[in-house]
């Protein structure tokens, strides 16, 4: 099965949750015997120089990118009131990227053509004017209940009522772009149920992100240097809410609690803000080189999310790695654990607090948890198995 897959960064080498569930969807269909073709934006934010690029891309998966400025201005966000569409996703459809499709779509007669998350949805006309292919969508999250989310928690009026301005229009072009697929492909029972009740009548599928048990071997053989060890991608708006949380909510109960308790925090665009708090127990990182190896060294691990839609990939590392963890109910969306088996899930402040410390105080418990943890992962997210039941859907659409 030749499938073409459109992506709003280069997944090569991954580094953020979406760039790995982009591979880990590319490792899925290439294990399963997939001809496998990228068309990704090589932006300025998630911008990959070509050496690592090709250090890191498979031998047998055909990837072209293109370099381009997707950034956030705000004479473009300012403009983009004028026009009516949805400046979350319209700044990505470039040029580059548009010529190259149209050629390639006239070389190539592809099976599947899917498009990685909502932003990719703005090459729809190309694609449908230029190939016959089945498309695709898989839905990352429902991405307009990230921003509303995030509504609820902007305490600057004028961003607030931008804001809401900008989800609506979203939310319009969301629901369009579902409906104008041949599939969706949900990495969530959650986002799939979401669309089906809004009255979706698209085909749609849930597949979650998977990764190779294999390439991902339970951490062993590291020394704790912190008792509690949190990276996330501070750029995106969801962990900045999340980790300001923990770190003004959260921490001083910890530190209440257990006043010799240690953190390694680590993530990148660290805020000014967070980097004024540091101090013995609280160790910054603004840059992580190795996050299984960063992530080792700690004794349990947090998911403090309180925004956000679909599955979250570093949990899911979690899991494999057989890390015992802390999270809230949304950072938990889409992986089922069981509370206080293969993970514990806390939402208010003093709950969470609470379950560190239990982890923290139990050896026995993280022992057992760890254990649980790594076999949950391969009962339920092993790559190849995911990839096969994936293209077997994909094979009814064509």
């Amino acid at each position: 099965m030749k499938v073409l897959i459109l992506c709003n960064k280069v997944p090569y080498p991954a580094t953020d949750g979406s760039s790995i569930a982009m591979r880990s969807m590319v490792e899925a269909l290439r294990l399963n015997n997939a001809q496998v073709h990228l068309l990704a934006l090589n932006t300025k934010k998630h911008h990959r120089q070509a050496q690592e690029i090709e250090k890191h891309k498979p031998d047998n998966v055909v990837l072209e990118y293109f370099n381009v400025d997707t950034d956030l201005k705000a004479i473009d966000a300012f403009l983009n009131l004028l026009d009516g569409k949805a400046y979350h996703v319209s700044r990505f459809l470039q040029a580059k990227l548009s010529q190259r499709l149209k050629k390639l779509l006239q070389e190539i007669k592809f099976d599947i053509i899917q498009l990685e998350g909502l932003t990719m949805a703005v090459y729809l006309d190309i694609i449908r004017k230029h190939s016959q292919a089945a498309v695709v969508l898989r839905a990352h999250n429902i991405e307009y209940r990230i921003w509303q989310r995030h509504i609820a928690h902007e305490q600057n009026p004028i961003k607030r009522a931008y804001l809401k301005i900008q989800v609506q229009r979203l939310e319009r072009f969301e629901k369009k772009s579902l409906e104008a697929v041949d599939a969706n492909v949900f990495i969530t029972p959650e986002d799939q149920r979401l669309y089906r009740e809004w009255g979706g009548k698209s085909l749609s599928s849930v597949s979650a992100c998977g990764l190779s048990p294999e390439d991902n071997p339970p951490i062993s053989g590291f020394e704790a240097k912190y008792d509690i060890v949190h990276l996330a991608s501070l750029d995106w708006l969801p962990n900045r809410q999340g980790a300001e949380w923990f770190l003004k909510e959260v921490w001083p109960l910890i530190l209440e609690a257990r006043p010799e308790t240690t953190l390694g925090f680590g993530g990148r665009d660290m805020p000014k803000e967070f980097l004024e708090l540091r101090s013995n127990n609280l160790w910054l990182y603004p840059v992580v080189e190795n996050a299984r190896d960063f992530l080792a060294h700690g004794r349990i691990a947090i998911v403090p999310l309180l925004a956000g839609s679909g599955m979250r990939i570093k949990l899911l590392e979690l899991l494999a790695w057989g890390m015992p963890t802390v999270s809230t109910n949304i950072g938990a969306e889409g992986i089922p654990i069981e509370n206080y088996q293969e993970g514990i899930l806390a939402d208010d402040k003093e709950g969470f607090a609470a379950a560190v410390v239990y982890l923290l105080d139990g050896k026995e418990a993280r022992k057992e948890m760890q254990m649980k943890a790594r076999k949950f992962f391969e009962d339920h997210f092993d790559n190849r198995r995911l990839g096969k039941d994936l293209l077997s859907f994909y094979q009814t659409l064509i």
